[in-house]
């Protein structure tokens, strides 16, 4: 009986200390729930993804040969998909074709002949989604980007690469606010794929390539998710002097 009470005593004891140090124990949903308000919330900060409808979640599909960007997407509409080059290239503006991904009528085609000068101009083939007409797209409603891409062995690119370009990565005249070393976007590699094939990469999975560019501030994609400003998919030569044949497909691009 003595130890009993002993050990009752030292309960009640213990409690009192720890409700002393600021501890108090409740039951989500009982009477006393009222006792925990105002404690912190170690979760209270995280950011929330918002639910997004499919339809909102697409930037494009080329399938009614419209080179602009969904109207219904997710933070805004009035973006463009441009087919670029330079260096002394050329490329063909109209690049939706038959045969797209899963049975889909169309998709992107970029195809030609790429030459490298070996001059640190850097030409490539790109297709780019410009997300709008002009100032930065919000995409933090969103995990990550997926999309089919399709790469046949006759594409003799040195380099190809999936980037996201952003305000820390692009110069004044491409609307972000690199004034250095810009250009070096975050984003993956891409390699030979003859048949359709979906990539999928979070934003927290894309990166800088490593040894040139100027530095950005935080260092992660995560941190600048609302400075977007294109995305692009371009196969070069990477400064290798030549003649390169180019050949690469996309379609059904979107938002996860």
């Amino acid at each position: 009986m003595t130890s009993a009470r002993t050990f009752l005593w030292l309960t009640v004891l213990g409690i009192s200390f720890l409700t002393g140090c600021g501890a108090v124990f409740v039951n989500e949903g009982s009477k006393n729930a009222s006792l925990a308000e105002g404690l912190a919330n170690p979760n209270a900060n995280q950011p929330k993804k918002v639910s997004v409808p499919k339809e909102a979640r697409l930037l494009g599909n080329f399938d009614d040969g419209s080179k602009t960007m969904n109207s219904k997407l997710a933070g805004g509409s009035g973006g463009q998909w441009l087919a670029i080059t330079f260096g002394g290239n050329t490329i063909s503006s109209d690049f939706g074709a038959a045969g797209g991904a899963s049975g889909s009528p169309k998709a992107a085609h970029i195809f030609g002949t790429l030459i490298d000068k070996g001059d640190k101009v850097y030409p490539a083939f790109q297709l780019q989604g410009k997300l709008r007409d002009s100032g930065l797209f919000d995409a933090s409603s969103f995990t990550g980007i997926r999309f089919y891409y399709k790469c046949p062995s006759t594409d003799a690119a040195m380099k190809r690469r999936f980037a996201i370009g952003t305000a820390p990565t692009l110069p004044a005249a491409q609307g972000g606010i690199c004034n250095g070393a810009c250009y070096n976007n975050f984003g993956a590699d891409l390699s030979v794929t003859p048949e359709w094939a979906l990539k999928s990469y979070a934003f927290a999975d894309l990166k800088r390539e490593s040894g040139w560019g100027d530095p950005v501030t935080p260092p992660d994609l995560v941190d600048h998710l609302k400075e977007f400003i294109d995305f692009e998919w371009a196969h070069s030569a990477n400064n290798a002097a030549g003649s390169y044949n180019i050949d690469f497909w996309l379609d059904e691009v979107e938002f996860f």
